[in-house]
């Protein structure tokens, strides 16, 4: 790529450049958003600071393109001069290529006032882009100050990034992001039209928050709306949280089989693209991982099963997880990951799960494993808690973890942000009492998420219905 072809780009990309008031309408991305039968907006770029360095993160097709040309036409409509915001799409390119860019983009762009730089994609580059990034950060008077927001979906070098870029990323507060899947709360909104619920005062709570005695006080108020949240659980439990799937089943009621595709050919074309692998095996591997997704999960078995070295299934879990296909529970020690132990494999929302279901041949939700994916799903409400207190801290996997007990039970969820709590989850309308014992001999006051039973009665263990649970701490 030359200068001149970069600026030609540049130029088709950055709309706003010479239609400031019309670009929103024409913009595909923005386009579809509105064309949405809800509102609904990711405020992960809200909040951006002069002069931070952001890196946000997330699955694709989650909507972080839709994030950034938000953030993008907020800040036009504050004021700030359309020139001096610019995004490039870094899919396919090498790192000399961002430095090409950066400096084409300067030649087009005011001599003076703050700019904003969207770098969308930048771990398609896989040649060194912190390095790079570093290098203009530290030689580039004017990129040094500026507003950067990179975006990527891989957590691969996530570590080594923020290694490489430390000192470089201004007054940021919380600069490592990372945009998931539509929580409960969000999804229950929209769906349920549970208005007057959402107009209550009861904000997201934190997990140390939730105490058996705050659940006393607050389940009475979310009592009269337990049937219609229930009910939106399941039906969350079936559709996930990518806005795509969303719309599909506001609108039409229908399972997003188009999505379901294209996120196969996601993982099968990016996350395992350093694979010589068939996509065969990669739905195979998806299979398998979906009826394993509550156990802890046995490598050498697995390898076995699939035909291929424990090494190079290894290469493909890592990849999943750098793709936030999936997501590690690893057992806790001191509260502590054990990483040399199993860890659970959960997946990052609902659709993952049944990635490999023909919903045209299965009969609409009869294909559904409510007690598998309300665990799975219950345990990434407490992660996305933690992440919402403290953003960043989800790639980590530090925060989230399940405990085995001395005679080989196991609860839940457990964490070191948790205030002394764990959560079981038991999805089920009665007979959950047996998982309470293990709970009640633990040294954790505990949780049992239910279906749709409340029991308050035990000052060591409280029964809770998972759709609630997670209301309280979902957003």
């Amino acid at each position: 790529m030359k200068r001149g072809e970069a600026q030609q780009t540049l130029a088709a990309i950055n709309r706003w450049w010479r239609d400031p008031e019309g670009w929103t309408a024409r913009d595909p991305d923005l386009r579809e958003m509105e064309r949405a039968p809800f509102r609904y907006q990711a405020d992960v770029l809200a909040d951006l600071i002069p002069g931070g360095l952001y890196i946000l993160r997330g699955p694709r097709r989650v909507g972080k393109t839709v994030a950034v040309k938000s953030a993008i036409r907020d800040l036009a409509a504050s004021g700030v001069a359309p020139r001096c915001i610019v995004h490039m799409a870094m899919d396919g390119l090498r790192s000399r290529d961002l430095g090409l860019l950066v400096d084409a983009a300067d030649g087009l762009m005011p001599a003076d006032g703050h700019r904003y730089w969207f770098i969308d994609e930048i771990t398609g580059i896989t040649d060194g882009w912190p390095e790079r990034v570093k290098w203009l950060r530290d030689n580039d008077a004017r990129f040094r100050t500026d507003t950067v927001v990179l975006t990527g979906s891989s957590a691969a070098g996530l570590t080594q990034a923020t290694k490489a870029l430390a000192g470089r990323r201004g007054e940021a507060r919380a600069p490592d992001r990372v945009l998931l899947p539509m929580g409960f709360r969000s999804f229950a909104r929209l769906v349920s039209g549970a208005t007057a619920l959402e107009q209550s005062a009861l904000k997201p709570y934190r997990v140390a928050d939730l105490t058996h005695g705050e659940l006393r006080q607050v389940l009475p108020e979310l009592a009269p709306w337990q049937d219609l949240l229930i009910r939106a659980w399941e039906t969350y439990l079936g559709c996930g949280g990518f806005p795509a799937a969303v719309a599909q089943h506001v609108a039409t009621r229908s399972e997003p089989s188009a999505l379901r595709r294209s996120l196969v050919d996601v993982i099968h074309g990016d996350a395992f693209r350093r694979a010589d692998w068939s996509q065969t095996q990669s739905t195979d591997l998806l299979r398998r991982l979906s009826a394993n997704v509550c156990s802890p999960l046995n490598i050498a078995s697995l390898a076995n099963d699939t035909g291929v070295a424990q090494a190079t299934l290894k290469r493909r879990l890592d990849e999943l997880r750098e793709a936030f296909v999936v997501w590690p529970c690893y057992r806790e020690d001191n509260l502590r990951p054990k990483l040399g132990a199993q860890p659970k494999l959960y997946f990052m929302d609902p659709i993952y799960a049944n990635l490999t279901l023909d919903s045209e041949r299965v009969a609409p939700r009869t294909h559904l494993d409510f007690s598998r994916l309300s665990q799975q799903q219950l345990g990434l409400a407490l992660l996305r808690a933690i992440e919402r207190d403290a953003p960043g801290t989800l790639v980590g996997h530090d925060q989230v973890l399940h405990h085995r007990t001395a005679s080989r039970k196991e609860i839940d969820f457990v964490g070191p942000q948790f205030g002394g709590a764990a959560f079981e989850s038991k999805y089920v309308d009665g007979g959950w009492r047996r998982e309470a014992l293990t709970l009640k001999a633990s040294r954790w006051q505990g949780v049992v998420a239910t279906r749709s039973e409340s029991d308050l009665s035990d000052p060591e263990v409280a029964a809770v219905p998972t759709a609630l649970l997670a209301w309280l701490l979902d957003s």
